[in-house]
């Protein structure tokens, strides 16, 4: 009896050390077999996932890079696209609007969308390694965060798989602020590139579907950007604002509009557009009351760091000038 006893309690302790450990199936498994073809090949190549992912990225005018380019992809998959594009439905039957299709979307909000899936350059899962992971500007101009976690099993942070989490900063250096996607499917090889297949859960556009397809964008465009700016007058007089949110609303391929400095109450206006050197050429919105602005300096647009670096005068109704340095970031460092 008392050798049975210790069987069973050896028996336990084995069983206590197994789950205790944490599951290093990412690092024990192989990486999946290569796939011969391009990146856009392989997508095509499972239609029961990403055929109408696929022909969004048709629309979208991406598929070029999907084939010519060297490219990392983190593929939403056609569930999570449906979630997306069913949630803007419900939105449009709120507003007592007909439901919509793929093909109803502007090929400028599905490039605006689906590019924050996609990065330049050749990257693994180990690339992503490391407590802060890594910081990349997506095809869409925007800055996301990559870096290989652990998922939480039965209940307990850290002993799960690991895996590649993609998130969208929404302008915010605080986790808790993103919004995340995680792998389930690493690293597969293709000719110019890796592909990471998403998990279905998923929703398609990282919270920011309905307002893009709600009307046309552009590379620079963008419901809430944050702005730092000062506002100097000739008498010594200066205005500031910081993490002031502005509206970047997309006119043509090149051109955004938003206010004036810190003037929306007085509906002062501007238009940025941006050159293919990322010059910026400020000029007045046509139906800003005032009409007198003009570059002072340099003005940018950075895509490494996604911001507009501004500096402009302008004249308000009353003939006062003011002399505008600004900075508007897509992504700000700011306490929530």
């Amino acid at each position: 009896m008392q050798g049975k006893i210790s069987v069973v309690l050896l028996l336990l302790c084995c069983v206590v050390i197994v789950s205790c450990k944490k599951d290093t199936t990412y690092r024990q498994a192989l990486p999946p077999q290569n796939y011969k073809g391009t990146v856009y090949e392989y997508l095509r190549s499972q239609p029961g996932n990403f055929k109408n992912v696929l022909q969004a990225i048709d629309k979208s005018g991406l598929g070029k890079m999907l084939t010519n380019d060297s490219v990392t992809l983190f593929a939403p998959t056609d569930q999570s696209l449906d979630a997306a594009l069913g949630n803007y439905n419900v939105y449009r039957q709120t507003i007592h609007q007909p439901a919509v299709t793929l093909n109803d979307i502007d090929s400028s909000s599905w490039r605006s969308i689906l590019g924050n899936y996609l990065f330049t350059g050749n990257w693994r899962s180990e690339d992503f390694a490391g407590q802060d992971g890594k910081t990349m500007v997506s095809a869409a101009l925007r800055v996301m965060d990559l870096r290989l976690v652990q998922r939480t099993a039965s209940g307990a942070a850290g002993l799960g798989s690991e895996v590649v989490r993609i998130s969208h900063m929404n302008g915010s250096r605080f986790i808790k602020f993103w919004v995340s996607a995680f792998a389930t499917t690493s690293d597969v090889h293709a000719s110019n590139g890796m592909v990471f297949i998403l998990e279905p859960a998923h929703v398609v556009g990282f919270n920011t579907f309905v307002a893009k397809v709600s009307e046309y964008q552009n590379l620079y465009s963008e419901q809430k950007t944050f702005a730092d700016g000062a506002a100097a007058l000739a008498n010594g007089t200066i205005t500031l604002w910081n993490f002031y949110p502005k509206k970047l609303k997309a006119i043509d391929a090149a051109t955004v509009e938003t206010e004036m400095a810190n003037r929306i109450a007085d509906k002062y206006a501007m238009r940025l557009t941006v050159h293919a050197d990322n010059t910026v050429m400020v000029t007045a919105a046509p139906a800003s009351p005032a009409q007198q602005i003009q570059n002072n300096g340099a003005c940018f647009f950075d895509p490494a760091a996604s911001l507009f670096n501004l500096n402009y005068t302008y004249t308000d109704v009353s003939g006062k000038v003011y002399q505008v340095t600004e900075v508007i970031r897509y992504n700000a460092i700011r306490e929530q």
